[in-house]
């Protein structure tokens, strides 16, 4: 099983169950979550928790030549097993979650025949991870979420496995990529994609709705500039969430209570 949170320096995966099962099916895992939407992941860090795994120079190898086959790079693979940790360190990557010294550049070289991992049986459904464990009993429940206070501007590009609230406008050409909702308190003008990780119960929420372009899931929707203008003189805030299959926007005061 595999989950993935979000982190100061990127996004940190982290492989669950028994320690003896084949890394390759780890992987096989790994590259469908990756290939069921490259965009989210693509041109980010990531870092590894592989808990008591031993795993190989081979097995480390083969990981980085997978993210580098989808612009990503690995460069910390956290580990129990000490064997594990001393190759990590010999391959030039990081065993531990602290920002990479600019010298210690992850492995660039790619093993022959590994930059793919090798076809098999489509491993169960994965439920969309970007959420946080459950919470002790005794804390309020919550999820993990990226709060950013300012403008986000144009060329700017805020990724994150769980929610993304911005305090502040959105500029055209401006991207926001979150595995849970999207909210936006100020006007937002850019493109934003809820749900990244497949859930479609995902929403988009805003002070202002005038995106050039959402995404909630599968689901997309482009608005017309006579209906970006007609938005943009709307008197309350709105939310956008799929209804049979298609983006709709309606009053946020007015939206219905979304059951957990």
């Amino acid at each position: 099983m595999i989950a993935i949170k979000g982190f100061k320096q990127g996004l940190l995966v982290i492989f669950s169950g028994p320690p003896d099962e084949p890394w390759l099916a780890r992987l096989r895992e790994l590259e469908a979550k990756l290939s069921a939407n490259p965009g989210f992941f693509k041109g980010g860090s990531m870092a590894f928790d592989v808990k008591a795994m031993p795993l190989s120079e081979d097995d480390l190898r083969r990981s980085v030549a997978l993210l580098e086959s989808y612009e990503i790079t690995l460069w910390a693979v956290l580990a129990q097993d000490e064997a594990t940790r001393a190759r990590v360190r010999a391959l030039g990557l990081a065993d531990r979650l602290t920002p990479p010294e600019p010298a210690a550049a992850p492995v660039t070289h790619r093993p022959r025949d590994v930059a793919r991992i090798p076809a098999a049986t489509p491993s169960p459904t994965i439920e969309p991870t970007a959420r946080a464990a459950p919470a002790e009993e005794h804390h309020p429940e919550g999820t993990d979420g990226l709060l950013v206070r300012r403008r986000v501007r144009s060329g700017q590009v805020l990724r994150h496995p769980g929610h993304i609230v911005v305090i502040g406008d959105v500029n055209p050409g401006a991207q926001l990529i979150a595995g849970g909702d999207i909210i936006v308190w100020g006007k937002l003008q850019g493109t934003a994609h809820a749900g990244a990780l497949g859930d479609d119960r995902a929403v988009i929420c805003a002070l202002e709705m005038s995106p050039t372009f959402i995404r909630i899931a599968d689901a997309t929707r482009a608005p017309r500039p006579g209906e970006r203008r007609s938005r943009n003189k709307a008197s309350s805030a709105e939310m956008a969430r799929v209804e049979d299959q298609q983006i709709v926007f309606v009053a946020w005061d007015k939206a219905a209570r979304i059951s957990e």
